[in-house]
């Protein structure tokens, strides 16, 4: 039997961390002298002790551990833990690094904040569409379900440009409310089936007096941008936006980070009386 110290060093571990351990029930020692209280572990326990430290350096929580460290887990069983695990690191890695292209693309829109901005006024006819209503979890989600429509379109020319306009007056990017579809010519159109989610409707976009637009490349910091850009602009020129902005996608993305998508911000605005 061993001492808490002797065992520690044994371990590579500290006192601290095996008197922890055994206030929570995790790892207590193989006895107890109750005459002075000292703790005595032994080597038989430097297995179960191996296991645990795998277990917390592969990212399993402590409540997790002392389950696995108890009950007896088969080596199919943990393979399938070790698998799920994996899962979950690999997804968590994949938000992180979209979050480090956000935080990129916002500090080059930022940069381009106090550039000028080409903002074109004209007016704009009502429009026919076929579109449909969407709770989009993030940006990228809405994008892929653009993208989804584009490529279950019929290839005709009969099909134009696609769009995204936020339903929702918050600024939040994620559950966003959005009518996505895209422009038609035809006056009436069949109800077309994208997936067993949603399908495209027909509609018509009322017709605006004046719409400030402005062509943007990049992700939805760009475009987040833009709008900023385009409100300041309007400030300045004595006018006022009115009605739900709308992004026209001129190009969608190739690019994993959507640095080349591009998109139209098609503001109404009208001068301020």
């Amino acid at each position: 039997m061993f001492t808490v110290g002797e065992f520690a060093r044994i371990a590579q571990v500290s006192k601290r961390f095996l008197r922890y351990y055994d206030e929570l029930g995790l790892f207590p020692p193989a006895s107890i002298d109750h005459a002075n209280g000292r703790r005595y572990y032994s080597a038989e326990q430097l297995p179960a002790l191996n296991r645990i430290l795998v277990l917390k350096d592969l990212g399993f929580s402590l409540d997790q551990i002392k389950d696995l460290a108890h009950d007896q887990i088969s080596a199919e069983q943990m393979q399938q833990l070790l698998r799920q695990k994996k899962a979950e690191i690999e997804a968590h890695l994949r938000e992180e690094t979209q979050r480090i292209h956000r935080i990129e693309s916002r500090l080059n829109a930022l940069n381009d904040f106090d550039k000028p901005l080409n903002v074109v006024l004209k007016p704009m006819p009502s429009q026919n569409v076929l579109s449909t209503r969407i709770v989009a979890e993030n940006f990228e989600s809405g994008l892929q379900a653009i993208q989804q429509i584009r490529q279950h379109l019929p290839t005709s020319k009969r099909y134009g440009l696609c769009f995204c306009i936020c339903q929702d007056s918050t600024t939040s990017i994620y559950d966003m409310d959005l009518e996505i579809g895209c422009f038609i010519e035809q006056t009436k159109h069949a109800p077309i089936k994208i997936s067993p989610q949603f399908e495209l409707q027909f509609n018509q976009h009322p017709a605006s007096e004046l719409m400030a637009t402005s062509v943007v490349q990049g992700p939805l910091e760009r475009i987040l941008t833009s709008y900023e850009q385009i409100g300041r602009w309007a400030e300045l020129n004595g006018y006022r936006p009115i009605g739900m902005p709308r992004e026209i996608s001129l190009q969608l993305p190739q690019t994993s980070d959507a640095s080349d998508l591009l998109t139209e911000v098609q503001f109404p605005i009208e001068p301020i009386k």
